[in-house]
């Protein structure tokens, strides 16, 4: 998080505002667990940091308290975790993304299906050098990469209406999948290593429940560890 990440995003986005690249820069660092659950956020150092006055600091920690990513006492910290949030986005991410990848296996092109099996190649290889890897780098690239396949996954779906659904709920859906990320369970890589291959198999049969199950086993494996995570930290 520096002035190079304001850059890039104007770049990226040349008609957003400085407000909502703040905004967004922030989450990122929350969602990617960058800035961990109970941190507090040191307003003026952000600012600096970043390179840019307090007003749009303020805008965006606005908006995230409004969202529930943020709290304020005497000033801004990273809400904690909830289990009764992560329920509510377990059971919301079983039905969407089920559905999504039953939608997927049958609307989705040839194409399409080998743009997915790209995503899952790249986690394959990244996880074959866990390694020699360094440890900040490895946990970036499998958050960017399992962020990217489930969103992919969704689009594939071919509904706007699921597609909007999803975008309410996926920055925070991913801040518990990036806590995982971070603290890994024992064996986390040799799944993983395979499964989005797997996923991607099944969707090339063209079985809609069969992807839907698929997706599903996916999913418990995160939910199994998960809960196992947040009980031992109690975060």
């Amino acid at each position: 998080m520096d002035k190079m990440s304001i850059e890039l995003l104007q770049q990226q986005n040349p008609f957003m505002s400085l407000n909502d690249i703040t905004y967004t820069i922030l989450l990122q660092e929350i969602v990617c667990f960058r800035i961990p659950p109970g941190s507090w956020i040191n307003e003026n150092a952000v600012a600096k940091q970043l390179g840019i006055s307090r007003s749009p600091m303020k805008y965006a920690l606005s908006r995230l308290e409004k969202e529930g990513y943020v709290k304020k006492s005497h000033k801004y910290s990273v809400t904690g975790f909830s289990i009764k949030e992560y329920t509510d986005l377990k059971e919301l991410c079983f039905l969407l993304e089920s559905y999504a990848a039953g939608r997927a296996a049958v609307v989705a092109t040839d194409r399409q299906l080998e743009e997915l099996r790209g995503l899952a190649r790249q986690m394959n290889d990244i996880c074959c050098r866990v390694d020699e890897t360094p440890r900040d780098v490895l946990s970036r690239t499998i958050m960017d990469l399992e962020y990217q396949f489930h969103l992919k996954l969704v689009m594939l779906a071919d509904s706007p209406l699921l597609s909007d659904l999803y975008e309410q709920i996926k920055f925070k859906l991913f801040r518990y999948r990036s806590y995982m990320i971070y603290n890994p369970p024992e064996g986390y890589y040799d799944i993983i290593e395979t499964d989005h291959l797997v996923i991607c198999d099944v969707l090339a049969l063209h079985d809609r429940q069969l992807a839907e199950s698929i997706l599903r086993r996916h999913l418990s494996f995160f939910n199994t560890h998960f809960l196992k995570l947040f009980h031992i930290n109690s975060l």
